[in-house]
């Protein structure tokens, strides 16, 4: 994949203020609130009353349970599916043991369920049984099974419409941002604390909320990545396909990051221990790492325009020597050798995404020589 993939123009302040609202609370109750009066008004304006009611509520629970795209598009699907089974094969068992309600009853959750249990991933629980006892209590009306399968399957189609198309929520913004906000924090966590000015007591608190942007960068990848498999037209979406490898790696530095201030937190007396000379090395490493950090930090950032570093700032010979400068002599300092060997090839991971690719640094220098 090039480079330059991981860049793109930064956002004007209205595409900004749109991709921030669609992850608010106050879009959902938009969203919602267009399910009800689009979902009611079209069947009630053309004469059909009974059938406004039901296809709003679909329209709604579609938006209230499709937290995203994706989560939205598979709902639609298992609910339609479960409600086309259950409702035409319920009323079929009806029919066929009326007057004999009690026989239907005993016969409809055996038939239902032994088709469910063939594909068990093609249906919701709980779109199946309401069904099955709504059945019994339309017994043979035509008209309400119809009522209730247009409610359905239109409803739940108008909230998915809705969900896909008036404000989808952006995913990569959110991811965006908080690989801004995330390196800010972890960037000035760790220079803190390998200058020797972070509070022990402030430890714990600070890596936790370090664990709170690694986390949440991970679900932001994954709902990103699944509303782009799943999606049909939302363009927003694929202004962020490309970056998705650079997230997951900013989560997986995060989470190294999480990992290393956890053990510092354990075995805080064991590194205390260690000869002043080694401690010295391994802080000035971690600066050294740190500062590489920021560069890659700065370049990620997309709220500006940006173009691929030049050179990587951190190859693995870079890295090589700072460990080298680190002799394990026990178990303990082996560990902490093994976090900062750690957070430094993943700064190597992403020096290479960041940086321009050595052929086209060449490609001018070449063209000159031929001229």
């Amino acid at each position: 994949m090039p480079n330059a993939a991981f860049f793109h123009p930064p956002l004007t302040p209205f595409r900004r203020a749109i991709a921030r609202f669609s992850l608010s609370e106050s879009a959902k109750y938009l969203k919602l609130t267009l399910g009800l009066w689009i979902g009611f008004a079209i069947p009630y304006w053309y004469g059909y009353p009974d059938a406004a009611v039901a296809l709003a509520g679909s329209a709604m629970l579609t938006l209230a349970l499709g937290s995203s795209i994706s989560a939205a598009r598979s709902y639609f699907y298992k609910r339609v599916v479960s409600n086309l089974v259950a409702m035409p094969l319920g009323t079929l068992v009806i029919w066929l043991t009326s007057p004999h309600l009690w026989l239907g009853v005993f016969l409809l959750p055996l038939l239902i369920f032994a088709i469910v249990r063939l594909r068990p991933a093609l249906f919701q629980m709980t779109s199946v049984t309401v069904p099955i006892t709504l059945v019994l209590y339309t017994g043979e009306h035509l008209s309400l099974l119809e009522l209730r399968l247009l409610g359905v399957v239109l409803g739940m189609l108008l909230g998915f419409i809705i969900q896909q198309i008036v404000f989808p929520p952006d995913h990569g913004f959110w991811a965006n941002r908080l690989v801004i906000d995330g390196n800010e924090h972890a960037t000035a966590l760790v220079a803190q604390l390998a200058a020797g000015t972070l509070a022990p007591s402030e430890l714990k608190a600070q890596t936790g909320r370090l664990r709170g942007f690694s986390t949440d960068l991970k679900q932001a990848h994954s709902l990103l990545k699944l509303d782009i498999e799943d999606a049909w037209v939302s363009p927003h979406l694929q202004r962020n396909r490309d970056r998705l490898p650079l997230f997951w790696c900013f989560h997986e530095l995060f989470d190294s990051l999480v990992n290393f201030l956890e053990t510092l937190d354990t075995f805080r007396p064991q590194f205390d221990a260690f000869d002043a000379g080694w401690k010295s090395a391994y802080w000035a490493g971690l600066e050294q790492l740190v500062a590489t950090h920021r560069q890659l930090a700065e370049v990620a950032d997309l709220r500006v325009a940006r173009q691929p570093l030049a050179a990587s700032p951190l190859r693995l010979s870079d890295l090589q020597r700072i460990v080298e400068a680190l002799p394990a002599a026990d178990v303990y300092t082996s560990v902490y050798l093994g976090h900062l060997t750690g957070y430094g090839l993943l700064l190597c991971r992403l020096s290479d995404m960041l940086s321009q690719p050595a052929s086209a640094q060449a490609t001018p220098t070449t063209m000159t020589s031929q001229h």
